[in-house]
């Protein structure tokens, strides 16, 4: 996270810092990528880098959560619209975050992050319940309350809140995982169509809402 002395900055400077964050990290991997081309192209010393942030990683990880915004925000709206449905409401989002991450104005940087990432890094970056840091973590109990008070349990077959939360990771999961899945596969794939990419991720998805085992009386 940003130092309070970034937070205090006028808000042109903290948007010139972001925007060579983009360039850079829509260059190069996170690994690759470097510091020297984000002061040079922010026009900052280098000494006030570090006054702002505390690496690389973490201007990454900033960078990468201040685009979760505009997503978090759509998940909502997604759920909303789904009247509580939770996989109504998770097909939904997905089909939002499909061309966000490949076709939109930041598909350069998503296409580093998934290609590169490794799974401390594909933890980082999947939706948590529960987080650490003290400053994110009201933030954070105000988006799972309203996930939560948006969703109709009485759909599920959950036993208590937890599970609800288990059950919300492991869809996340899912979404993040297809997505790099796909990253993958286009890269391979010259041809590969983005409608293969929804088509996965629903099958996963029903095999979870509907289950894959058959009923005993249809194996009769």
């Amino acid at each position: 996270m940003p130092t309070d002395t970034f937070l205090n900055l006028p808000k042109e400077k903290q948007a010139r810092i972001i925007d060579a964050a983009r360039i850079e990290f829509s260059r190069a991997s996170l690994k690759e990528a470097s510091i020297a081309n984000v002061i040079k192209i922010a026009e900052i010393p280098r000494g006030s880098f570090y006054q702002y942030f505390a690496d690389k990683e973490d201007l990454y990880f900033y960078y990468f959560q201040s685009l979760r915004q505009n997503s978090k925000r759509d998940l909502i709206e997604s759920i909303k619209t789904a009247k509580g449905d939770l996989f109504l409401g998770i097909n939904d989002y997905f089909s939002k975050l499909v061309p966000e991450i490949f076709e939109g104005e930041h598909a350069l940087f998503y296409k580093n992050l998934f290609m590169n990432m490794d799974y401390r890094e594909f933890k980082r970056v999947t939706p948590e319940w529960e987080k650490n840091r003290r400053q994110q973590r009201d933030a954070h109990q105000k988006e799972k309350n309203e996930l939560l008070e948006m969703i109709d349990s009485s759909k599920l077959m959950l036993n208590s809140t937890d599970e609800l939360k288990l059950l919300f990771q492991l869809l996340m999961q899912i979404t993040m995982s297809t997505i790099s899945e796909a990253q993958v596969q286009q890269f391979e794939q010259p041809n590969y169509e983005l409608e293969q990419v929804y088509e996965k991720f629903y099958l996963k998805i029903n095999w979870i809402k509907n289950g894959v085992q058959r009923k005993e009386r249809e194996n009769a």
